[in-house]
């Protein structure tokens, strides 16, 4: 029998078929945290649910990426505008026009 076995650790998933973990039926079969979520005894049907499945884990680690990076760019942003506004405050020189003893 043909063995098949596609796994992305990370995100608990894998593909079978022929292994000593899934049913010797012929069948690719997915399965994500332990457990057969899908059999199948097209190959192409088992990728197209694998990969929705582990797009759908990684959605939430892309979330807090580009919130993160949003954070950032707003910090830096910030960091700019009063990195120019302190600048021009000490280009402005002492206490102004007149000054004490004019």
């Amino acid at each position: 029998m043909e063995v098949y076995n596609k796994s992305d650790v990370k995100y608990g998933i894998a593909i079978k078929k022929g292994t000593d973990d899934v049913p010797d039926d012929g069948r690719f079969h997915v399965i994500v945290d332990g457990e057969i979520v899908v059999s199948t005894g097209v190959e192409a049907a088992a990728l197209i649910e694998y990969e929705e499945h582990r797009e759908a884990r990684r959605a939430d680690g892309r979330r807090r990426l580009e919130a993160e990076r949003k954070f950032k760019d707003a910090q830096r942003f910030k960091n700019d505008v009063l990195g120019d506004k302190a600048a021009r405050k000490s280009k402005q020189g002492g206490r102004g026009k007149g000054g004490v003893g004019k």
